[in-house]
């Protein structure tokens, strides 16, 4: 596993797997009502920048309730903003409902 040096890059941790390096970032989110809220974007001082597909190849969210984390590539990410569901949603939509459990695997 590889840090990158600094703190201005637009991921935390470089992965490689069979040659390929994959870039990660890491976020760390407190479930709530069953589920877990992620930005997909970073911000600081000065501006709020979105996660895209030329700066990072995952988003690994760690859930701390489960200790488990979710690996999401940056393809099925949503824009601005995603919701991984932990339990099942009280009023038992199906449709377009995301687990974090489905992305547990890198």
């Amino acid at each position: 596993m590889l840090v990158p040096y600094g703190e201005n890059n637009r991921y935390d941790l470089v992965a490689e797997n069979d040659g390929k390096f994959i870039r990660i970032q890491v976020k760390y989110v407190t479930p709530k009502s069953g589920a877990l809220y992620v930005n997909c974007r970073s911000s600081n001082n000065w501006s709020v920048l979105p996660d895209t597909a030329d700066q990072i190849d995952v988003i690994a969210v760690f859930n701390p309730r489960d200790s488990e984390t979710s690996y999401v590539p940056v393809a099925q990410m949503r824009k601005g903003a995603m919701q991984l569901r932990l339990d099942p949603p009280k009023n038992k939509q199906q449709a377009s409902v995301r687990y974090a459990r489905a992305f547990n695997t890198l």
